[in-house]
């Protein structure tokens, strides 16, 4: 027994001395061939100078196994603030793309330029985030929250203008001759529905894709931008479009002061005909509004929070 126990005195301290070297600070540098502490190590048995060559092996890994540099963060000295950017399926609404919108405006088929409609709506369901959902059909130019709410039917006037000259893919060819498409008059069509001397701002040849407008009696003004647009040009079989909605306008509630940014898109599906008692012309229409989360001014279009459909009626006056 004592010349066992002798024999493994030496290795027994040379263990202790290894494990109290690695534990120590900066032990991977006293790992070093030009150490002591290592020559000590070394001439105290191969087995511990094996462990001591494990230990610096796993102490210090090879290049390719070196962690990748931090992101960089930004600095008091950023000109812009940092945005949460690339998210799966998002739109940036506050810097949309150019190509975003492939036409200049909705085009209507030219026969419906200076004309006045009378407009009949209803909502038909609403699907997902009620309060969402209300809160895109009041600030699009809903007007009675009954129309929501209970579903009654909305009833207003509205017209279309002739597109202004040199907006690009308006004129189109009908029967061998060039024609001008027709617009929706934007501001007429949101002053009449919301009604109560609404005052509205909208100009479509300087800036066709914004409308600005107050409700009667209310300082809070509702901002609606257009920041994606496809259309379907009128043909035999109808025409339609799909809008996606930049909304500014207050918080509500307890932050009413503050504004914030909402996201909506509305897609319409027109198709044309004739009132058989009266033999005016009508345009049926199917409205679907689905609203976004918006992160950041950036609006999670994969996944809606809501959706409201709706009918439309047009019939010329």
């Amino acid at each position: 027994r004592e010349k066992m126990t002798s024999k493994s005195k030496p290795r027994g301290a040379a263990l202790v001395a290894a494990a109290a070297l690695l534990s120590a600070p900066n032990g991977c540098h006293a790992l070093s061939a030009s150490s002591p502490r290592r020559s000590f190590i070394r001439n105290s048995g191969a087995k511990v100078a094996t462990l001591a060559s494990v230990a610096s092996s796993c102490l210090n890994p090879p290049a390719s196994a070196s962690a990748a540099p931090p992101l960089p963060l930004q600095t008091a000295s950023s000109s812009s603030p940092m945005r949460v950017e690339e998210v799966g399926g998002g739109f940036d609404l506050l810097s949309p793309p150019s190509s975003a919108l492939q036409a200049a405006d909705v085009f209507y088929p030219a026969s419906m330029a200076n004309t006045q409609w009378r407009v009949q709506r209803a909502v038909t369901s609403v699907e997902g985030d009620l309060g969402q959902a209300a809160i895109a059909w009041k600030s699009l130019g809903g007007g009675d929250e009954r129309a929501f709410t209970s579903k009654l039917t909305e009833a207003y006037s509205t017209r279309f203008v002739v597109a202004p000259d040199g907006m690009k893919g308006a004129d189109y060819e009908y029967e061998g001759k060039s024609v001008r498409s027709a617009l929706l008059d934007r501001s007429f069509d949101v002053g009449n529905r919301v009604g109560g001397g609404t005052t509205v701002t909208w100009d479509p040849t300087s800036a066709p894709n914004t409308l600005t407008y107050k409700r009667g009696g209310g300082s809070d003004e509702v901002e609606l931008v257009v920041v994606q647009r496809k259309i379907e040009p009128p043909s035999e079989s109808g025409f339609g479009s799909n809008e996606l909605y930049r909304i500014k306008s207050s918080a509500g509630g307890a932050f009413s002061a503050l504004n914030v940014s909402r996201a909506a898109r509305v897609r319409r599906r027109w198709r044309r005909g004739f009132d058989e008692s009266t033999g005016k012309r009508i345009v049926d229409g199917l409205e679907i509004t689905t609203t976004f989360r918006v992160l950041d001014g950036i609006a999670g279009t994969e996944m809606p929070t809501s959706t409201t459909k709706s009918r439309i009626r047009m019939v010329e006056m």
